[in-house]
């Protein structure tokens, strides 16, 4: 098999897997974009250097988000740019996680879903963080979102990169006075809050599609039952620099939820990769015909538009001046964790550009063929209307 395995998957299986079901649009255009990513479908561009030398002739690719061959630059860009721009101070990771019994909502309201979780686990940091008997300032966060487990199972949870610490009123930066950012405890409490008013709300003004064999007052009913259970939030280990955190994050930046590496083999009967099961800490294998894993891998194709992560509080872009305001007091008040915090932010680099073998020089693009234009057929005759005389 090639050597991206995800992509030709979709390749050989995609119409197969399309054949007969119904398929969201999104995944429509993504097996499309994937299936003629880096072929001469798309086009080709030239790679040459300053001194002529042509170094290859390589096919253009589609910049899907959800393309596995196509996640590189943007990854190191974004690693790079978020690296620049986080505090040198600590950082803590924070995962928000729902119980599966609302996976069949996130099925039918990927967007709706996505914004309700975003906005709970924002708002639950920012009302916490704001109380003065944990922190009594603004801190700065970057949230990711994430639809899959390992076996590439729904599993929609948030990942949040929070500074250990905020701006007061005073625009002072003030550290937490514990060890612990945040009690688990409180943390589960009041974001299971927050998310249970947001679906009760959603569905009562009927932005939530209520999923079939359920109504309205059913699903209500199961909101309030879960909120008397416990959910999976988790409060990590600080960091003393986000660079970390950061980077793990950038592993999910696309949506793609599995790597060729972790495919082992494929054929017409079965499709087997590796996962490593949470439960235990072990290596397992997982054996799935192949459109039962266009299946799984197509529930994590995001819509249109989604936007996967979101930055508030120090992290957002409207508050730049007061995020080098607080940097300049942290290089003030503790120069070794600063000048730690540069040395790790300065490891992170974007790509390197490509080298000619020849003559070291810088290696240029230039696009030599571009993708056809469909031309416009109409889908029925054109009808001439005259004017009688």
């Amino acid at each position: 098999m090639a050597r991206d395995t995800v992509a030709e998957i979709i390749r050989l299986y995609s119409k197969l897997y399309t054949r007969h079901r119904r398929v969201r649009a999104d995944v429509k255009r993504a097996f499309g974009r994937i299936r003629v990513c880096r072929t001469s479908a798309l086009g080709a561009h030239l790679k040459r250097c300053e001194c002529g030398h042509v170094c290859s002739v390589e096919y253009n690719s589609c910049r899907h988000r959800s393309c596995p061959q196509c996640q590189g630059a943007r990854k190191a860009g974004w690693l790079k740019k978020i690296a620049e721009q986080l505090l040198p101070c600590a950082h803590a990771h924070v995962i928000f996680t729902v119980p599966e019994e609302l996976n069949v909502f996130w099925q039918d309201n990927r967007r709706v879903f996505a914004e309700i979780l975003l906005l709970a686990a924002q708002e639950t940091l920012k009302t916490l963080l704001s109380d003065p008997q944990h922190l009594g300032a603004t801190p700065g966060i970057i949230s990711v979102l994430h639809t899959w487990g390992r076996n590439l199972s729904i599993h929609p949870h948030v990942h949040c990169l929070v500074t250990s610490g905020g701006v007061d009123d005073d625009g002072v930066f003030c550290k937490p006075a514990r060890s612990i950012l945040l009690p688990n405890r409180m943390l589960m409490q009041v974001f299971r809050g927050k998310m249970r008013e947001a679906l009760i709300r959603g569905i009562r003004r009927k932005e939530l599609e209520i999923p079939s064999g359920l109504t309205s007052a059913k699903c209500i009913s199961l909101f309030n039952r879960l909120a008397r259970s416990d959910w999976n939030t988790r409060v990590l280990e600080s960091y003393t620099h986000g660079t970390s955190v950061a980077g793990y994050l950038a592993k999910y930046l696309g949506g793609n939820p599995i790597s060729g590496r972790r495919i082992e083999r494929c054929s017409d009967r079965e499709v087997v990769f590796r996962y490593r099961d949470h439960r235990d800490g072990r290596q397992k294998q997982m054996r799935l015909t192949p459109v039962e894993f266009l299946r799984r891998w197509s529930e994590h194709v995001p819509p249109k538009g989604l936007r996967t992560i979101r930055r508030c509080g120090l992290y957002a872009n409207s508050c730049g001046p007061v995020r080098e305001q607080v940097r300049q007091q942290l290089q003030d008040s503790s120069a070794v964790e600063a000048a730690a915090a540069s040395t790790e932010a300065q490891r992170v680099s974007a790509l390197e550009p490509e080298r000619c073998p020849l003559c070291n020089a810088e290696v240029a693009l230039r696009v030599i063929a571009r993708p056809l234009k469909r031309p416009m057929i109409p889908k029925s005759p054109a009808i001439c209307l005259t004017r009688p005389p």
